[in-house]
């Protein structure tokens, strides 16, 4: 079924060419974060059972995905990018990891057909959408989840003071030059000029208006928010 006309269009999205990138982009990412420390973070919080099933929205190289199949009985692993899907695809195949369903899809056009999810993650990926989108992706999600179900979202969030944000922005930039190097600090300049990361008190009102509990939240550098949750 088509979308409608007004309905904002996910793979125009003012971010990078994710299909371009995504061979480069499991060793961009290793430099500005700890992926396997934010994995085994969000594990802990889930605390998958063997027949459980996880769906990740924005699944990107896949990494999540992986090493929550290791734990649970089924991973749905939605992406808009062929590029990002086949290289996840591959790299399951390569891990011999035969539980996951690689599907295309965004916040606003997947549809579940299966039983409720056990668990939603999304990881990086929420701030593709306007605020008033981002909205709708978390009623998406939250509808998807069976009743008690978790939902994980670490995105881009901001939470320093804005009467200083000259100051906080400029010293982010330094300091991920510093991690990451010249061109990643270049990448961040253009992800806070052109694309649509909000306000963490403006994530906390949707999230819990998309009737779901902040459980546990926890930001680093005044632009990076993690927000474990449970529908209530």
């Amino acid at each position: 079924m088509a979308s409608p006309p007004w309905q904002y269009h996910e793979p125009e999205h003012p971010g990078p060419d994710f299909d371009a990138v995504a061979p480069s982009y499991d060793h961009n990412m290793q430099k500005f974060r700890d992926i396997q420390g934010e994995i085994e973070e969000i594990l802990s919080f889930l605390q998958l059972q063997t027949d459980d099933t996880v769906l990740e929205m924005g699944t990107g190289t896949g990494e999540f995905a992986l090493a929550a199949a290791r734990r649970c009985a089924q991973v749905f692993a939605i992406d808009i990018s062929p590029g990002m899907l086949d290289l996840a695809r591959n790299k399951a195949q390569e891990r011999g990891v035969d539980n996951i369903r690689f599907l295309s899809g965004g916040f606003l056009t997947y549809r579940h057909r299966d039983k409720p999810p056990d668990a939603i993650v999304s990881q990086i990926a929420l701030h593709h959408l306007p605020d008033f989108w981002k909205q709708i992706a978390l009623l998406n999600m939250a509808g998807m989840l069976r009743p008690g179900g978790r939902l994980c979202l670490r995105d881009i969030v901001y939470s320093f003071d804005p009467q200083g944000y000259e100051r906080e922005i400029e010293r982010f930039i330094v300091s991920t030059g510093e991690r990451a190097g010249p061109g990643f600090a270049q990448s961040m300049t253009r992800h806070i000029n052109k694309e649509f990361s909000t306000m963490d008190w403006i994530m906390r009102g949707l999230i819990e208006r998309a009737g779901l509990l902040i459980e546990k939240e926890d930001h680093k550098e005044g632009v990076l928010g993690l927000y474990l949750c449970r529908k209530v």
